[in-house]
């Protein structure tokens, strides 16, 4: 669409809207008739026109009609289809509330209050959406074992999550890496706490924090361009009822291998005030403690290198929100949203490094605390008026990640040792001594650093719909605006000391081991290092560590940066009801412009340090972005959806600044790229759907995305650094981000849940399944270029796609007991790129099967017990093929149980 064209459309519909004036308009709230509970996602329509629409989070609907008698009709899943007469005068606001009754029997409303009633809402949001999307109800996530909003998203179609420890950290939707995927909170986006990222990790926000989820897989021009996989918009809850709701849990649990317990509790009140119930009040919180550990063995091919690894980790995770909102009359209403989640992750990492070409062993352990927090504002205001609708909204964000210390120390001895991978999941080790011996190990070095990333989002934006018809049919011509400044900031502090001599061997400085038994009773840990017994020595005793001056000035030089970003954004689209088929359409427009500071470390060639010298850049891009989407309704059940859309997404903040990360003991380095371009996508959906009037769904759909400049993580293993000029060390792994040229994603998703009441036999049972294939194929400047070939090219995956995603989940469902197992499935997938397709590494396939239980004492109370991971399926890793395993970590089973309540 041209511009000419747009401001015709624009001249075209807003003229439409001058025969307007003497419409009316009717709105209410649709509620359920056992327990007068909201009803999200009904169809409210008038009978004879082409005017419906669909309840929202309050169950609360509104459209133009035009004056006189009408019939109004409600459809909800599971529940009868309800008609009323209204009558309405020229220019009047008729409220119309509407009671609907369940299709279930009086015997059955147990099924409709406990099964039924969180599919149902997320289901019939989900019939009714303009786009194609998929949304997961509170009531529905607490039928599963998930913790966190990473874990719930997991249930979802096309959704797989990486994890970390064992729990699911990053969402990764339709095949792409989780820096293509939007997250916001209740409709704008919040910003990330760590450093290098700006995709937001999950596992800090409560799932029990959430009304429910929704993951648009379409956009439209109302939403933020920038997410190519799709957008993931995370609802807080709201007060419905005039009676005050009291509901929450209380729960402990159980980790195996570590041998310890958990404990987790919730607790929410909400209520409406006032004759007409305008003032809602609602305030939630949580909190959740865990400890959790992990057993682990790594592998590095090329330096023929081996470690193992022991974990031990108490996390916590607290969670605080609340609603206010203020309806002034049938017109006019207000609100305020908070939300608030601090996660925070005490880590201790005992390992052995093997080094045979040295002679060496090294003794590590690292002693860390760090906690992230997110805080989002939300403020804004919705209004009807005689011809249009209005809303705006100013949101403030502010995320962080700290870390108060970060304490690691070394020991080395001179054992050699001979490493066997005959057996590929077992690796052997041979020493001619006992390596566990702590009276062979000799102090190296002892770090003792502190970090803090900074990143805070104000935005502010506004958005006006103004109905129309044409011919009959009615529509909505929806204009906005919105602007967001961020910055970004992240700050270190390093120090490294060394020997000056009289240190103590390990023996004086030894802990106790934390577990019974590591890595199947396969290898052993001996007396760990006690880095805490370490830095108490070291402050009795300073004279005899050595501060490493230019080390200190390089690590801090290299990651501190300070960033800001300015977005601003406008769009127009309309939204064309023609009997059965719904058209939207419009254009987004993004500019964003990106500014940073840094430090630029030069190196001597003899590799000491030189000079560190203000490095300083900016850029800026626009994006102009068509959207078009379709709806046909086959039938009152089934839709037909059709989209074709362009998206988005920007580089990290940490790829496009020139810092550099070095890391001569591991050999590592990571180097930004300032010259990195965002990624474009021009994106085609197709998607069938058919609902159950009993509470169920069957959809299958396919997918097409075509990326330009995609971003990739590639890794240059033994190469000088740095990449062009006089090496100054001559052989270091290198990760540095880069543009492909151009990729592609090919999918197919389909998705079952049902009640299996059509079978006598098993009418108390429910099935979920969903199924997503993806192939993707991108293609990059080929690793066996050469300065004299430079353009030949070759293809690979995508790094972060998964061919295959699944879950499956059978449920039983009695009048007082409940049970459900269900599993989840990733395919392999690409992690890293290497200097060589030999070199590539790869997350290996995994399955994960959980399993929860319940018992309703009354309607007020009820047991529950949840477990986790019954398989142990293990972090997989391997490089080349897919039996040269380079990390394998496991983290056996956990499991809760306790109490919920809803007074």
């Amino acid at each position: 669409m041209n511009l000419k064209s747009l401001l015709f459309l624009v001249f075209l519909l807003s003229g439409s809207t001058l025969a307007m004036a003497q419409r009316s308009i009717i709105k209410g709230k649709i509620t359920s008739g056992e327990n007068r509970e909201v009803l999200t996602g009904a169809t409210v329509l008038v009978n004879g026109t082409s005017s419906s629409t669909a309840t929202d989070l309050n169950g609360e609907y509104q459209f133009y009609v035009n004056s006189g008698n009408l019939k109004i009709t409600v459809r909800y899943l599971g529940y009868k289809d309800t008609v009323v007469n209204v009558s309405v005068n020229a220019n009047e606001l008729k409220v119309v509330n509407i009671v609907m009754q369940s299709r279930q029997s009086v015997l059955q409303n147990v099924i409709i209050t406990g099964y039924t009633q969180g599919q149902a809402k997320a289901l019939n949001q989900q019939k009714n959406a303009d786009n194609i999307k998929n949304i997961i109800a509170a009531d529905q996530i607490g039928k599963f074992p998930d913790p966190n909003a990473a874990e719930a998203l997991q249930r979802v179609p096309g959704v797989n999550i990486e994890r970390d420890q064992g729990e699911g950290r990053y969402v990764s939707l339709r095949g792409l890496a989780p820096q293509f995927t939007n997250t916001s909170v209740n409709g704008e986006q919040i910003p990330s706490p760590e450093a290098d990222v700006r995709f937001v990790a999950l596992d800090a926000i409560p799932s029990d924090q959430l009304a429910s989820i929704e993951v648009s897989k379409a956009l439209t021009p109302d939403m933020d361009g920038d997410a190519i996989g799709g957008s993931i918009n995370l609802i807080t809850r709201s007060a419905q009822s005039k009676k005050a709701v009291i509901q929450g849990f209380l729960g402990g649990g159980y980790n195996e291998l570590m041998n310890r317990g958990n404990v987790q509790g919730q607790l929410q009140y909400g209520q409406r005030f006032g004759k007409n119930e305008k003032l809602g009040v609602l305030l939630n919180s949580s909190y959740y403690q865990n400890n959790l550990g992990s057993d682990g063995v790594e592998r590095t091919i090329n330096d023929n290198e081996l470690e193992l690894r022991d974990y031990e980790l108490t996390r916590t995770r607290l969670g605080l929100s609340s609603s206010l909102d203020y309806h002034f009359n049938n017109h006019h209403e207000v609100y305020f949203n908070t939300i608030y989640s601090r996660f925070t992750d005490r880590e201790w990492r005992r390992r052995y490094v093997f080094v045979p070409e040295d002679e060496e062993i090294e003794k590590l352990t690292k002693d860390r605390f760090e906690s992230q927090s997110v805080l989002s504002l939300n403020a804004g205001a919705k209004h009807i008026f005689k011809n249009f609708l209005l809303d705006y909204e100013a949101q403030y964000s502010y995320a962080e990640q700290k870390t108060p210390y970060d304490n690691e120390a070394g020991f080395v001895a001179g054992i050699p040792s001979t490493l066997s991978y005959a057996d590929t999941k077992f690796p052997t080790i041979d020493t001619d001594q006992d390596y566990t011996s702590n009276s062979q190990y000799e102090f190296d070095e002892l770090g003792m650093g502190s970090s803090l990333a900074k990143d805070r989002n104000i935005t502010a934006k506004i958005n006006i719909g103004v109905p129309y018809k044409i011919n009959g049919s009615e529509g909505l011509l929806k204009f906005g605006a919105k602007v967001r400044s961020k910055n970004k900031s992240y700050a270190i502090t390093q120090n490294t000391y060394e020997n000056l001599g009289g240190v103590p061997n390990l023996d004086q400085f030894a802990g106790k081991p934390v577990k019974k038994e590591f890595f199947f009773n396969r290898y052993q840990m001996g007396n760990p290092l006690d880095v805490s017994n370490l830095i108490g020595y070291f402050n009795a005793n300073p004279g005899q560590f050595e501060l490493q001056i230019a080390d200190k000035a390089s690590d801090e030089a290299l990651e501190s940066y300070t960033a800001s970003e300015d977005v601003v954004a406008a769009y127009v689209m309309g939204r064309q009801q023609i009997k059965k088929l719904m058209v939207l359409g419009g254009v987004r427009y993004e500019r964003t412009k990106v500014s940073y500071n840094s430090k630029d470390v030069i190196f001597a060639a003899n590799g000491d340090l030189e000079a560190i010298r203000p490095v300083n850049g900016s850029s800026t891009y626009d994006f102009v972005l068509p959207q078009v989407h379709l709806k046909y309704d086959l039938g009152n059940l089934t839709n037909l959806r059709a989209a074709v859309t362009y998206s988005y997404a920007r580089p990290n903040f940490s790829e496009i600044i020139p810092s550099q990360e070095i890391n001569r003991e591991d050999r590592v380095a990571t180097i930004g790229n300032a010259a990195l371009k965002p990624v474009s996508a021009l994106n085609y959906d197709l998607m069938a759907e058919h609902y159950f009037g009993s509470v169920g769904i069957v959809s299958a759909g396919v997918f097409y995305k075509q990326l330009d400049n995609f971003i990739y993580r590639r890794v240059i293993f033994n190469s000088p650094y740095p990449l062009t000029g006089t090496p100054i060390i001559p052989q270091i792994d290198v990760t540095q981000s880069q543009n492909g040229n151009d990729a592609s994603v090919l999918g197919a998703e389909f998705a079952f849940q049902r009640r299996l009441s059509f079978i006598p036999f098993l009418k108390d049972f429910s099935l979920y399944l969903n199924y997503t294939y993806t192939h993707s194929n991108a293609k990059l400047q080929s690793r066996e270029a050469t300065e004299g070939n430079a353009s030949i090219t070759e293809e690979i995956r995508l790094p972060g796609q998964a061919s295959q995603v699944g879950n499956g989940s059978l449920a039983y469902e009695g009048r007082k007991f409940s049970a459900r197992v269900s599993l989840n499935f990733n395919g392999s997938y690409l992690s890293e790129i290497g200097g060589t397709k030999a070199e590539d590494i790869f997350i290996k396939n995994r399955m994960q099967v959980d399993a929860t239980a319940g018992y309703a004492i009354n309607s007020q109370f009820r047991l529950f017990v949840e477990a986790l991971n019954l398989t142990n399926q293990p972090l997989q890793a391997y490089q080349g093929n897919s039996n040269q395993y380079i990390q394998r970590e496991f983290y056996s089973y956990w499991m809760r149980f306790g109490l919920k309540f809803n007074l």
